[in-house]
């Protein structure tokens, strides 16, 4: 699995077993972009997350940022706090769950 960073190396090695509807996580290849305003930039997400959904399906349900900082506002560079801005309307429109995380937080799944 590629790893770009500390912060996803602690989010990968943290995951077994914390959540028994989660199947499955993965990193979106880097040829996978969100279409932003170009003043903003294409955004590439870090994890999508596959679980079993209330009806017995799976579905992938979550999308998960891994950033130094959950707070968008504490992030080193303000474009990634637009993307995020961005990244979260755009995920909340298709129905999946989205929030950056600092990769070591216990439930990270939920919210």
């Amino acid at each position: 699995m590629q790893i770009d960073s500390d912060v996803e190396r602690r989010f990968v090695e943290n995951r077994l077993n914390e959540d028994a509807q989660i199947i499955c996580y993965f990193k979106f290849p880097n040829l996978f972009k969100v279409l932003m305003p170009r003043i903003i930039g294409n955004y590439n997400p870090d994890w999508g997350v596959i679980r079993w959904d209330g009806e017995g399906k799976l579905k992938l349900e979550l999308v998960r940022e891994t950033k130094g900082a959950a707070n968008p506002n504490l992030l080193q560079y303000p474009h990634e706090k637009r993307k995020i801005v961005c990244a979260q309307k755009h995920f909340g429109a298709l129905g999946v769950r989205y929030r950056p995380i600092r990769g070591d937080e216990l439930g990270w799944w939920e919210g």
